[in-house]
């Protein structure tokens, strides 16, 4: 229902637009539907995602010791595969009686929910924001999943990035020299956007970035790969911290509800470089408990049941973009949690391929990622993907 109810409204809001207003309207690829009316004091911009995969996953025979020490041989290897449409997204943007005034809107078409639905106003050198977005944390993360260089994100962005949450942000911006330099503030829920309810705490982030060798082309600094093929090398700092006071979700705005509230203290920092069709990336972060009585939660008998996923992780990859626009990438990322009986250790080894057609507007992208785990069964992940952006 709440599916039916968005697109009817999205598509009542055109056809009384289309009515009741002179516009300008134009269509691209990559660049979505963008109308404007004549007085440019409405300006919306309509894209579309589709995300189509089909996954293979072999779990392979070995032996391991389990979370409970209970040993185990399995020597049979097991497979199962599946097609399925991971992302299927609807944006909208623009701007509202000036220029500085924006809006913008995402839908989750595939999981019924919003995921994005922010105000934003412009000045001079600052940006407000009011609404639901994402969190200044991980450069993964902020990276928007039609701009990766493989098929998704890594395991390390899956345990500990902050993601979306609902408030107020302030994103800055000034020059020392050459340098560019971003800092980012946010004051929010800590609910994140799913599976949301009422709590006591409040979450604080800060975010700042340093370009020391200036711009990347087209934005560059929060797109996968160097398709734009920088002619001179490029690099980005970056670093963040959150705090999450009283928590009620294992990961803090994402994860599950797990009966209990701790104080989360997430720190990140990240690396980025590209030239000529070079691309480096590096990632670190780490989650604890500063309240460490919180860290686990129990039943009425005084039992632990759950604990909180606190540990660290890191995330390398690389890759190179030649000049027919295939690409060839590679990753190491990894997680280590605190608690190892309650949450996996697991190591990924990913090596990609992908073939550019119109940029990341259309993509044929696959890899194989060999999984290690300690306390389970290894595994071997094939996944091959489309992106179709208009």
């Amino acid at each position: 229902m709440r599916r039916i109810a968005f697109l009817s409204t999205l598509i009542m809001f055109f056809c009384i637009t289309g009515i009741t207003a002179q516009t300008d309207l134009s269509a691209k690829v990559g660049k979505g539907i963008r109308l404007q009316t004549d007085d440019n004091l409405f300006t919306l911009k309509l894209t579309t995602r589709i995300q189509t995969r089909w996954e293979f996953n072999n779990t392979l025979g070995s032996s391991y010791t389990d979370k409970d020490g209970v040993y185990h041989s399995s020597p049979e290897t097991t497979f199962e595969n599946k097609a399925f449409v991971k992302r299927a997204r609807i944006k909208f943007d623009g701007t509202f009686l000036n220029e500085n005034l924006m809006y913008k809107i995402e839908y989750d078409v595939a999981g019924g929910y919003v995921r994005d639905a922010l105000v934003k106003y412009k000045m001079n050198n600052f940006e407000i924001w009011f609404g639901q977005g994402k969190l200044p944390g991980n450069r993964e993360r902020i990276v928007s999943s039609a701009n990766l260089q493989m098929a998704d994100r890594s395991v390390f962005n899956k345990y500990y990035t902050l993601d979306r949450d609902a408030g107020l942000q302030i994103h800055h911006k000034f020059k020392l020299g050459k340098a560019l330099v971003y800092d980012r503030w946010a004051v929010s829920s800590g609910s994140g956007i799913t599976d949301n309810d009422f709590a006591p705490g409040i979450s604080l982030t800060g975010k700042l970035e340093v370009l020391p060798l200036g711009e990347f082309k087209s934005k560059g600094h929060y797109k996968s790969g160097d398709l734009s093929r920088e002619e001179t090398p490029k690099v980005a700092f970056a670093c963040y911290a959150n705090f999450n006071k009283d928590a009620y979700k294992d990961r803090g705005q994402v994860g599950s509800n797990i009966g209990g509230e701790a104080d989360l203290l997430n720190i990140g920092g990240d690396f980025l470089l590209k030239y000529r069709g070079y691309s480096l990336m590096l990632e670190a972060g780490t989650r604890s408990v500063t309240d460490d009585d919180n860290e686990f939660v129990y039943d009425n008998s005084g039992s632990i049941v759950d604990a909180y996923y606190t540990g660290y992780g890191a995330n390398i990859q690389t890759g190179y973009v030649f000049k027919n626009n295939w690409e060839f990438s590679g990753r190491y990322a990894f997680t280590k949690p605190n608690e190892v009986k309650y949450h996996k250790e697991i190591t990924d080894y990913t090596f990609a391929i992908s073939k550019y057609i119109i940029g990341h507007n259309f993509k044929v992208q696959g890899d194989v990622t060999y999984r290690d785990m300690p306390t389970n069964q290894n595994e071997l992940i094939t996944r091959i993907q489309m992106e179709f952006q208009f």
